[in-house]
């Protein structure tokens, strides 16, 4: 094989080598390793630029690089014969190489203490019996060695590594040695350099999940480090052992750097959709006391104001603000117990209604075992009013209109008290934007003795899964909901939308209300006589499905930009009961997305494939536009 080498000044073009001047380089009988990989790192292309003659030094240099380069892939007998030839003209070096044969591996690992299978420390080793001879991968198994060792408690463990030959060169052997040393167990815990408050040390000693003369393990030091940052005070932190006494008692150096005790936080966004649109903002801050390090208070304010595009989608502007207040105390009594508590008021206009309400809420939560498993019980209690509801249901003198009023709880007022529970299992890989994993969850309120007037219960399970196989990701979703008894209004169920059933709009995709006795229809048309323009109301059941392939496809000016294609099914009923998996309402569609300063904007567009007959719940003019509904939204759609 044959490389040339052309190389230029920095101010031009090279003068053509003249006679007795090096002007190229050859490498020949080179099989397992291309020219250019053995080449580019010679030292001769000194001489060359330098136009001067081939050094037989820096030839020397060269034949052992090669040959290095050689020996670190197995062939252990390999020759290589450098040569400069000039017939008169340009001087050129030429590097001959005997490759020989390939040795194959052979792993010995010694010195392994008792309680190490050597099975386990084998599959640690990558590089296979048998499998040609590669010094980067004999390299690489030397630190996984040492991890397993250290890991069963041997904190000072080395392991060192040697290779030969046999006498054909055929066979390397590689020979892992380990030094385990003594048999460790955790010292002192020592907490520096920066002090902090005595609660909140002791909340940080309450995290580590080993106490002194446990057996040493560093897997312990990365989970203590992970459950100390969920604390959620500190910027910082670093969980080290001391190996600096060589004995068998590890001392841990804890250092934590305090996050700021202030923020303040605010944003905005824009939504558009085929019904409306919507202006949003938020604006809010946070304080923990310094006298008080457990305990967080936090002020927050949400605007909305969504603009329906005409009246028959819901009529005027609707604006919402919701104004919340809380404390928060982590290590509440016990370590890992969170308590909170909440008061907010709200103003509210809905397709249907305005409602003016305050509300309390208060609950603990805490880990059931590992961090990923949250529990969390609490108590809500809020007073609602509620305005402005939609002539449809507001007659004052028919007397189906005031029933259907009165069954949908819109009699003016209404008092919500509830018992609330979830469990939630997250073990995706990240929360904003995942590629694998699972995420299970459960909601529940029982309202009953509580403090309300509706009795009733409401049960929402969620599953999420994520696979990654190759550049795409694999996203599917499952959500229910039913509520059975009285059906709070504010509980009921919606879907379509950004994150909901992409083949609707923004709850559009829910039953609506119109002049029946239990005052709700699963239909748009609802009874003879009654107006196709029937104001969406929400249901008490609820199925969500679908799946979602995300690929990025490139990038545009430094943008990263993707493809999702996606699957939708949904349903919402009027009643619990009437849930049917069987007869979801299906879309399919595409979206776009790019990625600008860390945020995932998107755009979708849901094509709906079923149900479109007298039952569909969109009204419009067209019916072939009216299949179609185009989304714009921020972050992952789940």
């Amino acid at each position: 094989m044959f490389a040339a080498v052309a190389a230029a000044a920095c101010g031009g073009p090279r003068r053509a080598p003249a006679a007795g001047q090096l002007g190229a380089i050859r490498i020949v009988g080179n099989r397992a390793i291309a020219s250019d990989e053995l080449e580019s790192a010679l030292a001769l292309h000194e001489a060359i630029g330098d136009g001067a003659a081939a050094d037989p030094y820096l030839l020397g240099v060269d034949a052992d690089r090669i040959r290095a380069a050689y020996l670190r892939r197995g062939f252990f007998a390999v020759t290589v014969t450098p040569a400069v030839e000039s017939r008169g003209g340009p001087q050129i070096a030429t590097f001959t190489v005997a490759e020989g044969r390939r040795a194959v591996s052979r792993i010995e690992i010694t010195g392994l203490p008792s309680d190490v299978a050597p099975a386990a420390a084998r599959a640690r080793v990558e590089l296979g019996d048998g499998a040609p001879f590669d010094y980067d991968a004999y390299d690489a198994g030397k630190q996984p060695l040492a991890a397993l060792v250290q890991g069963a408690g041997y904190a000072h463990a080395r392991v060192d590594g040697a290779v030969t030959s046999d006498p054909t060169g055929a066979v390397a052997i590689v020979r892992y040695t380990v030094e385990p040393g003594p048999r460790c167990a955790f010292g002192a815990v020592r907490i520096g350099p920066l002090a902090v408050a005595p609660d909140l040390e002791a909340a940080v000693r309450a995290r580590l999940p080993f106490a002194p003369g446990d057996r040493y393990a560093p897997g312990l030091l990365t989970a203590a480090q992970a459950e100390i940052y969920a604390i959620g005070r500190f910027s910082s932190v670093t969980v080290e052992p001391d190996r600096s006494s060589g004995g068998p008692v590890i001392d841990v150096v804890v250092e934590l750097r305090p996050a700021t005790r202030h923020q303040i936080h605010g944003g905005g966004g824009l939504g558009l959709e085929p019904l409306t649109y919507e202006v949003r903002g938020l604006a809010g801050g946070g304080l923990v006391p310094a006298a008080y390090p457990l305990v967080a208070a936090a002020v927050e304010a949400r605007v909305a104001v969504t603009v329906p595009r005409g009246a028959s989608t819901g009529g005027d502007v609707q604006p919402k603000l919701r104004l919340l207040g809380s404390l928060q105390q982590i290590d509440l009594l016990v370590p890992r117990l969170r308590g909170e508590i909440e008061g907010g008021f709200d103003y509210q206009t809905v397709e249907a209604y305005t409602w003016i309400g305050v509300h309390v809420r208060a609950g603990v939560g805490a880990p059931l075992g590992p961090r990923w498993l949250q529990a969390r019980i609490g108590w809500l209690l809020e007073e609602l009013a509620f305005t402005d509801i939609d002539p449809l249901i507001d007659s004052q003198t028919d007397p189906v209109a005031q029933t259907a009023r009165q069954r949908l709880g819109l009699t003016g007022s209404q008092r919500i008290g509830a018992y609330e529970a979830s469990l939630v299992a997250d073990l995706r890989d990240e929360r904003i934007e995942p590629h694998r994993g699972l995420y299970a969850a459960v909601t529940a309120a029982v309202g009953r003795y509580a403090g309300g007037e509706p009795r009733y219960l409401q049960v929402t399970p969620e599953l999420r899964g994520y696979l990654s196989v190759g550049d795409t990701v694999i996203a599917v979703r499952a959500r229910a909901g039913q509520i059975l008894g009285d059906v709070p209004v504010t509980e009921r169920y919606f879907s379509g939308g950004t994150s909901g059933q992409r083949g609707y709009s923004e709850r559009q995709l829910a039953p609506r209300a119109v002049l029946t006795v239990d005052g709700c229809s699963d239909t748009g048309q609802g009874m003879p006589g009654a107006p196709a323009s029937a104001i969406v109301i929400g249901g008490a059941g609820l199925i969500e499905t679908g799946i979602e392939l995300r690929r990025r496809i490139g990038s545009i000016g430094g943008v990263p930009v993707g493809v999702n294609l996606f699957l939708d099914g949904a349903d919402v009923t009027c009643r619990a009961s009437d849930v049917d998996p069987a007869r979801l309402r299906w879309a399919v569609g595409v979206g776009l997305w790019g990625k600008i300063a860390g945020l995932k904007i998107r755009t979708d567009v849901g094509y709906r494939l079923n149900r479109k007959g007298p039952d569909d719940l969109s009204p419009g003019t067209s019916a072939f536009l009216d299949d179609f509904a185009w989304h714009l939204g921020i972050g992952e759609t789940f």
